[in-house]
C-alpha cells in the first residue's frame, strides 16, 4: 500500500522535504502544525567581548536565523543544524551526532574552553521546558557559566485546523491512507489540538526522544510509530 506522508515541519522546510520525498518517488504534502515568532537576544551581539564564550546551537531554525560577531566559537548538532550554520558562513568549531545532551557532553569534554567560560544557548520556549535541554544545561553548568533564552516561540500557524479539515472532507483532494512525519512535541500537540487525530491512523516517523514520549501521550491508542530517529 501506498502512502502519503504528511510533513509537519515548520516553512520553508517542510516544503523542502516534500521536494526531497517526490524526487525519490514518494507522496508527500506539506502540513506545518509549527511556526515561529522570534524575540531578539541584544547580547549575543557582543558575545565573546568580556570573556571567552561559545554560541550552542541546537535546532536549524535557530541556526538559520541567528546572527553572531565573526569569529565566534559555535558548538552546533550535525549534521542538520552544523551545515545550516556553515551554508551562512558560520565556522562550527565543536559538533555532535545525537542531540542536546550529546553536543553538551562533547563541549564540556572539549579543550577549547576554560572553565568558567561563558555559554549562549538560544532555544524556543518549548524547548526549554523539555528533559533534554535541562540535562544539557546541568552538564554544561558543572564547568561553565550557562545562560539560556528562548529567541523564539513555537506556535501554531492559523490555518491547521482549516487545513485538517480539508483533508478529513469526503470530498478532499488528496486522500488517505496518509502517513505521519514530526520533528517536535509542539508539532504533535498542534496537531492533536486541531483534531487530527480524527484522520485515519497510519505509518508515523519520529524525530527525537522528546518527540516520541509526546506521542506516546497524545497519538491513537495502540499506533507504535514505524520509526524512531534521535538526531
Amino acid at each position: 500500500m501506498s502512502f502519503t506522508w504528511l510533513i509537519t515541519k515548520s516553512q520553508p522546510h517542510a516544503d523542502s522535504v516534500v521536494i526531497q520525498l517526490r524526487r525519490q518517488g514518494f507522496a508527500a504534502l506539506a502540513l506545518p502544525c509549527i511556526e515561529h515568532q522570534w524575540h531578539d537576544w541584544p547580547q549575543l551581539r557582543q558575545i565573546g567581548a568580556r570573556s571567552v564564550a561559545l554560541l550552542f546551537v541546537t535546532s536549524r531554525a535557530a541556526a538559520a536565523r541567528i546572527d553572531v560577531p565573526q569569529g565566534t566559537l559555535v558548538a552546533a548538532i550535525a549534521p542538520t543544524t552544523s551545515a545550516t550554520l556553515e551554508s551562512r558562513g558560520i565556522h562550527v568549531s565543536l559538533s555532535a551526532r545525537g542531540g542536546v545532551r550529546e553536543l553538551a557532553q562533547h563541549v564540556v569534554g572539549s579543550t577549547l574552553l576554560p572553565d568558567a567560560a561563558e555559554i549562549f544557548y538560544p532555544t524556543s520556549d518549548a524547548a526549554l521546558r523539555q528533559p533534554e535541554h535541562l540535562a544539557a544545561v546541568t552538564t554544561l553548568s558543572s564547568r561553565f557559566r550557562v545562560h539560556t533564552k528562548a529567541v523564539y516561540s513555537t506556535v501554531a500557524p492559523g490555518n491547521l485546523g482549516a487545513e485538517l479539515a480539508a483533508l478529513r472532507a469526503p470530498d478532499a483532494v488528496v486522500r488517505p491512507p496518509f502517513g505521519y512525519a514530526f520533528w517536535s512535541p509542539s508539532a504533535i500537540e498542534n496537531f492533536s489540538t486541531a483534531r487530527g487525530f480524527q484522520l485515519p491512523p497510519g505509518p508515523v516517523v519520529l524525530i527525537g526522544g522528546s518527540t516520541e514520549r509526546c506521542w506516546r501521550d497524545l497519538a491513537w491508542p495502540n499506533v507504535s510509530p514505524k520509526a524512531v530517529c534521535v538526531m
